[in-house]
């Protein structure tokens, strides 16, 4: 992925992430070293497991279809289901860490790319000042308001994708 992340994008997943059980997310085995469950809220007893909810259960047994895939020995695959079962419940704290340092650097290049884009937007300024000026030079009225009516219409841009941005 090479395009930066929309408002919309991370609005989306924080959405996501805050219509989710609240964490943390545990993990415990079980079924003889065939089931992982992950679970909201998970204490261990002394006697055993409690959680405040159930969130999945990742069972040992592959569901490979694809023949080019390698075959796992029973450990290596136990191994990458307790993997897979570490990302998911780490995935509840993680998410929102990650949703957080991703809006604190887009504000930091904002605030860095502010004094090009104002450059920029002056030599803009002064491109339509330029014109309108040899449009009166020549006589143009009409064409000196167009060009007015141009930069007003690139100012009011302007004012809706800093809003946007912010």
């Amino acid at each position: 992925m090479t395009d930066r992340l929309t408002a919309q994008q991370l609005a989306d997943i924080e959405t996501r992430t805050n219509a989710a059980t609240d964490g943390p997310w545990g993990t415990y085995e079980f079924g003889g070293d065939t089931l992982i469950e992950i679970a909201a809220g998970l204490e261990e007893t002394g006697t055993g497991y409690r959680a405040r909810r159930e969130i999945c259960r990742l069972e040992d047994e592959p569901m490979d279809n694809d023949p080019t895939h390698t075959e796992w020995t029973g450990e290596e695959d136990w191994e990458q289901v307790q993997a897979d079962a570490e990302f998911v419940a780490h995935a509840r704290t993680d998410v929102p860490v990650l949703l957080a340092e991703i809006r604190r650097l887009d504000a930091r290049v904002r605030e860095l790319e502010r004094p090009a884009v104002e450059a920029k937007r002056a030599e803009i300024r002064q491109s339509f000042a330029e014109l309108a000026a040899a449009a009166r030079e020549i006589r143009d009225y009409e064409g000196a308001v167009e060009v007015q009516c141009r930069l007003q219409d690139r100012e009011e841009q302007w004012k809706r994708e800093d809003a946007a941005a912010s």
